[in-house]
C-alpha cells in the first residue's frame, strides 16, 4: 500500500553569507521546492526549507508567510533572511544581499500597470532587526479579521501603511522578483514562475458562485416576466 511522502525540511549553513534562503512549501509544491533548493545548492547559498501542512486554500497558504518569517528571524538571530517563494529559481549569485543596510528590501508595484498591491510578495529580504521583527509581527495581526479570501500581499499593505515610516526600505531590483512571463531586459537572478495561477482559489469560486446565482435571478426574473406577459 502505498503511502504519502513525509514532510522535508531541509537546511544547509555551509555558506559565509550574512543571509540565508527561506521557503516553506505544502505538498503540491514539493517539486518546485526541490528545484529551487537545487538552484541554490548550485550556488552554495544558506538555506532552510521546511514543508507545511496545506491550510485547505490558496489564499490560507499564503497566509502562513510571515509566521513563517517570524520563525525564521527568531530561529536564525544571526543571520537576515531572504524568503524566497517555492517556485522561484536562483540564476545568478546573490552577493547583493550581504550589502543590504536597509531593515527591508521589497519590490515596490504600487501604481504599476497590471499590480493589484503595493509590494510583490515572492522575493522579499529582511534584516533581523527590532524594525523588522515589528513589521512582521504586524503584518500577522492585519490576518485575523476573518475574511476567508485575504491573502499575504492584503495584510502587508496595511502593515506598511502602519509601520513603513519606521523601517528603512531599500527599493528591490526588479532582476531580483523577474516574473517569468514578463517581458525584463536586465539581468534575472531570481525568477518567479507563479504557479499559485494553477491553484484552486476560493475568491475564484465565490466569484463563479455569485455570477451563477445571479444569471440563475435574472433567468428566473426574465421567465416570470414573460409568464406575466403572456397572461395579461
Amino acid at each position: 500500500m502505498s503511502t504519502s511522502p513525509q514532510p522535508l525540511s531541509f537546511t544547509n549553513m555551509s555558506a559565509t553569507d550574512s543571509f540565508i534562503v527561506c521557503c516553506f512549501y505544502t505538498d503540491s509544491y514539493r517539486d518546485h521546492a526541490l528545484s529551487l533548493k537545487k538552484s541554490l545548492d548550485d550556488f552554495n547559498l544558506n538555506y532552510y526549507f521546511k514543508e507545511v501542512e496545506d491550510a485547505g486554500y490558496w489564499e490560507a497558504n499564503t497566509r502562513i508567510k510571515p509566521h513563517f518569517i517570524l520563525e525564521c528571524l527568531q530561529q536564525f538571530p544571526d543571520k537576515n533572511v531572504l524568503y524566497l517563494d517555492a517556485d522561484a529559481l536562483v540564476k545568478k549569485p546573490l552577493d547583493y544581499f550581504n550589502h543590504i543596510t536597509a531593515d527591508v528590501a521589497f519590490y515596490k508595484a504600487k501604481g504599476l500597470p497590471g499590480m493589484s498591491h503595493d509590494y510583490l510578495a515572492g522575493t522579499m529580504f529582511f534584516n533581523n532587526t527590532a524594525n523588522t521583527i515589528g513589521l512582521v509581527k504586524q503584518w500577522i495581526a492585519e490576518q485575523v479579521d476573518g475574511n476567508r479570501t485575504q491573502v499575504d500581499q492584503d495584510s502587508l499593505d496595511v502593515a506598511m501603511d502602519k509601520l513603513g515610516d519606521t523601517l528603512t526600505v531599500e527599493p528591490l531590483n526588479p532582476g531580483y522578483i523577474k516574473i517569468f512571463d514578463k517581458d525584463y531586459d536586465g539581468e534575472v537572478y531570481i525568477e518567479q514562475f507563479q504557479a499559485s495561477r494553477g491553484q484552486t482559489k476560493l475568491k475564484r469560486q465565490k466569484i463563479r458562485m455569485r455570477n451563477r446565482l445571479i444569471g440563475a435571478t435574472v433567468l428566473l426574473i426574465t421567465i416570470v416576466t414573460i409568464g406575466t406577459s403572456v397572461m395579461s
